[in-house]
């Protein structure tokens, strides 16, 4: 967000006034995230509010409603978050986002026999819900086992899905390095898949994960060149790699100032603007949000990590 701020700001700012970021850590404590935002809205009155994962989103959330101001959640992915909500609107993937490119996988490998291990939580299920529903339908069986959020010992229950033709995994970017390992450690010999939160740098590398397909962003593909202009400044000024969680906060900003340029700088006037839906085309690609849709949804394309590169299928 700073990277695309400053990128901004050095043309003008929008409208000739400079953007500046107000940042403050809740801890990932939603307690302290609603006293932040309590906090700043008395002091500050800012334009609208960013908030990340889905626990600080959703506490947040009801006192954006409130207080009529715009809160997008970024890397929130709790279904329920955007839900009959006048002022909250979400920038990243969801279910129904993450199930298409590996339904893609699936059929180009022939799958028939699939397991699902899933983090018990509410993004979690939704993914193994509609997975399920919709590879059922096409004709396949499914086995799942899920595990908690704070549980990385997952030999348990890959145990119980050694016998199928492909597993797919979903859950945060710290459970998948442990779980490809697990499943190579217990010589898993069936085709290994994982959700969008896997298909991160620091995954690419891990030798266990060589082979593996993912639902993954356009931002990892060296010809976008979107893409590659904002990599390029981001590690040379920040020195790491450029994933999709910077990228989800370096685009949301790149929006907003293609939203309000030339228009009133408001509240109430950017939640209308966002409301009408866009069409945008930034690092994540081609978005498209339609008149009163408040997921602004990165999509997701199948690819393949071969020798610490993602290969996109298509």
């Amino acid at each position: 967000m700073l990277l695309a701020i400053d990128g901004v700001n050095s043309w003008g700012g929008i409208n000739g006034k400079r953007i500046k970021l107000i940042i403050e850590d809740s801890k990932s404590d939603p307690d302290e995230g609603k006293r932040l935002f309590n906090e700043i809205e008395s002091s500050r009155h800012p334009i609208l509010y960013v908030a990340t994962l889905s626990s600080i989103s959703t506490a947040v959330s009801p006192l954006a409603e409130e207080n009529g101001v715009v809160l997008i959640p970024l890397a929130s992915t709790a279904p329920e978050i955007t839900k009959q909500k006048e002022w909250t609107f979400r920038h990243y993937p969801v279910a129904n986002i993450e199930v298409p490119p590996i339904l893609f996988i699936l059929e180009k490998l022939n799958i028939k026999d699939l397991g699902i291990l899933y983090l018990s939580d509410e993004f979690g299920r939704s993914v193994f819900e509609l997975l399920k529903q919709k590879f059922e339908r096409a004709g396949g069986s499914v086995k799942s086992e899920s595990f908690e959020p704070s549980e990385f010992d997952c030999k348990r229950q890959i145990a119980k899905l050694k016998d199928t033709e492909a597993i797919f995994s979903v859950g945060f970017p710290e459970h998948f390095e442990k779980i490809f390992k697990q499943l190579r450690q217990e010589n898993y010999q069936g085709s290994i898949l994982g959700s969008s939160d896997s298909a991160i740098p620091s995954i690419f590398n891990v030798p266990e994960a060589n082979g593996a397909y993912l639902a993954a962003p356009i931002i990892y593909n060296p010809n976008y060149l979107f893409a590659k202009e904002a990599k390029e400044r981001y590690e040379t000024k920040y020195k790491k790699p450029f994933d999709h969680f910077a990228a989800n906060g370096y685009d949301l900003l790149k929006i907003l100032t293609g939203l309000l340029e030339d228009k009133e700088v408001s509240r109430e006037n950017l939640r209308s603007l966002l409301e009408k839906g866009f069409t945008y085309l930034g690092v994540f690609g081609e978005i498209n949000v339609n008149p009163g849709q408040r997921d602004i949804l990165v999509p997701l394309h199948p690819a393949q990590i071969v020798e610490g590169e993602l290969r996109y299928l298509r």
